[in-house]
């Protein structure tokens, strides 16, 4: 099997694993295709757990995200994992606002799913087509079943990866087709949003908590609230708007040293490149996994730094998308 072959094999078994028919059990929603995240916020209204109260809803958790783990992304997993970092508290916002986050989340992690299997199937290339070559030379006395075998089993470790980031496609994009209440019919091309750059400078704490209490979620929640409830509640609307600030603050850091090694990344995968080209050992599949590595990274730091910058937003009652820009401040005339 050529190149070309296996690319185009790879292509039509993944359509077909998207396209694979799902049985309704009620007539769906009309759904986009391809899908905005725009258009997908506007099945929050209608989702089930809007109606619900949180105390109810919290009977029914959610599944985790696959692949945007936010809070272990900020903290290098330095930190203890804790499931529920990368959620508000639903009583801390309007049900309308939780779904529309819930429908964010799932979005991006469809988008990173794809980033994930386009990953992998390219590392299943960088494997396979070796391991044909050397098919083909040990007929011809050039290799041994030993070399075949040896490569025969790297190839079927990243197979088995790429079969896994194809069952995530599928998965993701189930759980977002829950999220925006369509379950019978998965989405099956999203279009990626324009994501806002993060704002140069963000309200003090202070601020934040003060607008957020200023809202009419909250106002409503703290006014019908006794005494050790209101104590409470401020102490964990405080916790939520920090450590929302501190992970932004993280994520900068964080898009800077991943710009650093997507740089260097690139560069060495130029080089294994040429080496394999030319027929010389390399370690290109190494370096095509790397590469891919960190950029899937930059994706997952783009779309948390947006998901904790919405979370802030939904906190003090403001739209969670699409995001407000900073406007610059004029300048001021001299007389």
């Amino acid at each position: 099997m050529n190149n070309k072959t296996f690319w185009n094999t790879r292509a039509a078994g993944l359509l077909l694993c998207l396209a694979l028919p799902v049985i309704p059990t009620q007539a769906a929603n009309e759904v986009p295709d391809p899908l905005s995240l725009e258009q997908a916020l506007t099945f929050a209204e209608k989702h089930p757990r809007t109606q619900l109260s949180a105390e109810i809803a919290a009977r029914y958790p959610t599944s985790r995200p696959l692949y945007l783990d936010c809070h272990n992304l900020a903290y290098n997993n330095s930190a203890s994992p804790d499931n529920q970092r990368d959620r508000l508290l639903p009583s801390l916002v309007a049900s309308i606002d939780a779904q529309r986050l819930e429908i964010m989340q799932r979005f991006f992690d469809v988008l990173l799913a794809d980033s994930s299997a386009v990953r992998d199937n390219e590392n299943m290339a960088v494997y396979f087509i070796p391991l044909d070559r050397t098919k083909t030379r040990m007929e011809l006395k050039e290799f041994s079943e030993l070399d075949v075998a040896e490569l025969d089993a790297e190839y079927q470790v990243v197979r088995q990866q790429g079969a896994a980031s194809i069952a995530s496609q599928r998965l993701t994009r189930s759980l977002l087709a829950q999220a925006i209440n369509n379950p019978e019919k998965l989405p099956n091309e999203l279009q990626p949003p324009t994501l806002p750059a993060p704002p140069a400078e963000l309200p003090t704490t202070e601020e934040l908590l003060k607008a957020a209490l200023d809202s009419d979620h909250l106002s409503d929640l703290l006014d019908d609230a006794d005494a050790p409830q209101r104590a409470l509640l401020d102490m964990e609307i405080r916790q939520q708007i920090l450590e929302l600030v501190l992970r932004l603050d993280i994520f900068k850091v964080a898009a800077e040293r991943n710009k650093a090694e997507t740089l260097w990344r690139d560069y060495y995968l130029e080089r294994s490149r040429t080496l394999y080209e030319q027929e010389v050992k390399s370690d290109i599949g190494d370096a095509m996994t790397q590469q891919s590595k960190v950029r899937l990274q930059q994706q997952q730091i783009q779309f948390c730094s947006v998901l904790a910058l919405a979370q802030l937003n939904a906190l003090q009652g403001k739209p969670v998308w699409p995001l407000a820009t900073t406007a610059a401040k004029p300048e001021e005339k001299t007389p």
